[in-house]
């Protein structure tokens, strides 16, 4: 994990870029948008690629919500679920959520056994009807299971109990410039390794971008032998479209 200030990788490349094109309006919200952009891209592969906690974000006491009406697309009415509390990265069989557990504060003598956490396990709505069907596979409070519908995590097996909150471990993406809690001057949550990759990849697109001829903007003027956009291959292929190994 970074310990650098997204300040500082924001204003390194600001003065490279006022080096290259010392003539060229360039916002720092603008360089930061690429950063988060790109930065999304090699974290998400970086994760994927190792079994390590660095990136893990748990919440805690995320309460349970149950819906008085169904409300399309993806709320349904008197099913239990929580709302992720950060957009994830999109990992094949939800890879993104790391874990799911839950707490009784007080016990349930028409219920199995009392205990204080359980986890959860992942399946989909398709799959629900097949697990009762099985008495090893049953949705129960000490088998309870999970699956996701959007932003919505809808839980099963634990509708008579009455927990009311969760604990969740997420791999969340970067905030994104837009979001009102985003500070410059906060840890840039990336890892340190991949910085120099990170900043090739800000600067190859700022190059193409930047090196956009005036006479391409759509100014309502009529001018001959308009230059053309660089044709020079600006970012590896490789990069680009390198297959995310599987490890969530």
């Amino acid at each position: 994990m970074s310990a650098t200030k997204l300040r500082t990788v924001v204003d390194d490349l600001m003065k490279d870029f006022n080096q290259l094109f010392d003539d060229k309006q360039l916002q720092k919200s603008q360089v930061a948008h690429w950063i988060i952009m790109f930065g999304n891209r090699l974290l998400s592969q970086h994760i994927a690629k190792r079994d390590s906690g660095a990136f893990l974000s748990i919440y805690s006491g995320i309460p349970i919500e149950t819906s008085q009406s169904s409300n399309n697309p993806n709320l349904v009415k008197d099913r239990k679920h929580f709302l992720l509390p950060t957009c994830i990265f999109d990992y094949d069989q939800d890879g993104g959520v790391e874990y799911i557990s839950y707490y009784v504060e007080d016990d349930q003598p028409t219920c199995p056994p009392p205990f204080t956490r359980q986890t959860f396990t992942r399946t989909t709505p398709g799959e629900v009807q097949r697990l009762y069907m099985s008495p090893y596979e049953k949705p129960s409070p000490t088998n309870p299971y999970w699956y996701r519908a959007s932003q919505y995590i809808y839980l099963v097996g634990i509708e008579c109990v009455n927990p009311k909150n969760i604990e969740v471990g997420i791999y969340s993406t970067l905030k994104p410039i837009t979001d009102p809690t985003i500070d410059l001057d906060q840890d840039f949550n990336f890892p340190e390794e991949l910085l120099i990759i990170l900043k090739r990849q800000v600067l190859d697109l700022g190059r193409f971008v930047m090196l956009m001829p005036e006479e391409r903007v759509n100014d309502g003027i009529d001018t001959e032998g308009v230059k053309q956009v660089p044709t020079g291959k600006i970012t590896s292929v490789n990069d680009l479209d390198e297959q995310t190994v599987q490890n969530k």
